[in-house]
C-alpha cells in the first residue's frame, strides 16, 4: 500500500482549503474584470488609443485570517502605425499563514484587424514566466505535533519555490455596439510542485462578452449615459464560473451589478449547486482617471464568516488619439464607458448614435 507522507498531507490540504472551490489550483479572479483588461484577455493590450495604466487590489475573505491578497499592475499603449499593441503586467498573489505567493509577470502583443466598416478582431499572444514561493517554517506536521519533537517531514522539504514559463493566447471581436472573446491560458500546463513532483497549472478558458445596449449625450447638462450588459464564463479543470450582469455609467459616475455563479453546470465538489456572490461596483471617472470599488457579498457556503472581498482599481490613459475614433478607423472596444467610442470624448464622430432616452 503506497504510504502517505505528513508532507503531502499537509501541502495537498492548505492548497485544498486555500482554492475556495473544489479543484486544486486555481487563478486568482477579480470581481471588476474589466478594470484588470490585460489579465481578462491579452487582446485588450492595446484596447485605448494610447497609453493606459491600470493598478488593482483585492482582499478576499477578509473574516478568515490571512485568506487571500492580490496585487496588480499593468501598462499598456497602441501604436496607430502598426496597428498593434503592447503591454505588460506584473500580478502577485499571496494566501495563507504560511505565505503562498504566486508572482506573475507577462509580455503581451495584439495585432488589430479591420474586417467591416464597423468590426474589427484582435488576435494576441502571451509570454508570462511565473513565480510560487511558501515559507516552511510556518507549517506543522502531524508527526511533530503527536511526538513532541522535530518531524521526519522536514527531510521532503528541499525547495520552497517553483518556477516556470507559460504562453496564453486570446482573440476578441468587437464593433461600436458589441464585444464577444476568448482567452486559452496556462497553455503550457507549467509543473508547479515544490517536492519535485508532477503537479501541472491546468488549462484556463476564458470566454466573454457584452452588448452596449443604448449612449446617448445629454445636452442640458455636460456629460453622457450608457447601459451595457456583460457577461464572463471560465472554465478550468473541474472548475466552472460565471459572471452575469450589468453596468450603468452616467457621467462620471459607472454602476454595476454582477452574479458570480453556475446553478445549472456545477463542479466536482459535494455540493452540485455552484453559487459565489453578488458583486456591486461603483466608479468615479475624472478626466484621465477612473478609480472603482466593488464588494462581494458572499452567498456560497462561507455566508457571512468571509466578510466578502473588497477590490479597488485606478485606470489612468493618456496621450490617447481620438480622431481614431471620429474618422472612423478603429472604434474602442465599448465594454468600459471611459472608452465607448459611442461616448463624445472630444466631439461628435462616425460611431456617434443617439438613442431614446431611458433614465
Amino acid at each position: 500500500m503506497h504510504k502517505i507522507k505528513p508532507i503531502h498531507i499537509a501541502l495537498w490540504s492548505m492548497l485544498f482549503l486555500l482554492s475556495g472551490t473544489g479543484s486544486f489550483a486555481q487563478d486568482l479572479h477579480f470581481s471588476q474584470f474589466y478594470a484588470s483588461p490585460l489579465y481578462l484577455s491579452p487582446s485588450f493590450a492595446g484596447a485605448t488609443d494610447g497609453g493606459r495604466l491600470v493598478m488593482n487590489y483585492r482582499n478576499q475573505w477578509p473574516g478568515i485570517e490571512k485568506a487571500f491578497s492580490s496585487y496588480a499592475v499593468s501598462f499598456d499603449n497602441y501604436f496607430n502605425s502598426f496597428n498593434s499593441g503592447l503591454g505588460i503586467q506584473l500580478i502577485q498573489d499571496k494566501a495563507g499563514s504560511a505565505g503562498l505567493t504566486t508572482t506573475h509577470a507577462a509580455l503581451q502583443y495584439s495585432y488589430n484587424i479591420q474586417i467591416t466598416d464597423q468590426w474589427q478582431v484582435v488576435p494576441a499572444i502571451q509570454f508570462a514566466y511565473g513565480n510560487r514561493s511558501i515559507d516552511f517554517s510556518k507549517l506543522r506536521f502531524a508527526d511533530e505535533q503527536i511526538g513532541g519533537g522535530a518531524s521526519g517531514s522536514w527531510d521532503q522539504l528541499t525547495n520552497e519555490q517553483a518556477e516556470y514559463v507559460d504562453f496564453a493566447s486570446s482573440v476578441l471581436f468587437y464593433s461600436p455596439f458589441m464585444w464577444v472573446g476568448m482567452t486559452a491560458d496556462h497553455l503550457a500546463t507549467p509543473n508547479y510542485s515544490f517536492l519535485g513532483e508532477r503537479m501541472q497549472l491546468p488549462r484556463k478558458y476564458v470566454f466573454f462578452g457584452g452588448v452596449n445596449f443604448w449612449t446617448e449625450r445629454r445636452r442640458r447638462i455636460k456629460g453622457d449615459r450608457s447601459f451595457s450588459g456583460t457577461f464572463r464564463i471560465q472554465h478550468q479543470q473541474n472548475f466552472n464560473q460565471a459572471d452575469v450582469g450589468a453596468y450603468w455609467f452616467n457621467d462620471p459616475l459607472e454602476i454595476g451589478l454582477w452574479y458570480r455563479g453556475l446553478p445549472v453546470f456545477g463542479n466536482d465538489t459535494e455540493s452540485k449547486f455552484n453559487q459565489d456572490a453578488i458583486v456591486l461596483s461603483l466608479s468615479y471617472r475624472h478626466g484621465a482617471v477612473r478609480f472603482g470599488y466593488s464588494y462581494d457579498i458572499t452567498i456560497s457556503n462561507l455566508g457571512w464568516n468571509s466578510a466578502g472581498a473588497h477590490e479597488l482599481s485606478l485606470i489612468f490613459e493618456f496621450n490617447q488619439n481620438f480622431s481614431l475614433r471620429n474618422r472612423g478607423q478603429r472604434p474602442a472596444v465599448p465594454c468600459q464607458a471611459s472608452s465607448n467610442p459611442l461616448i463624445d470624448q472630444q466631439n461628435t464622430g462616425k460611431y456617434r448614435n443617439k438613442r431614446k432616452r431611458i433614465f
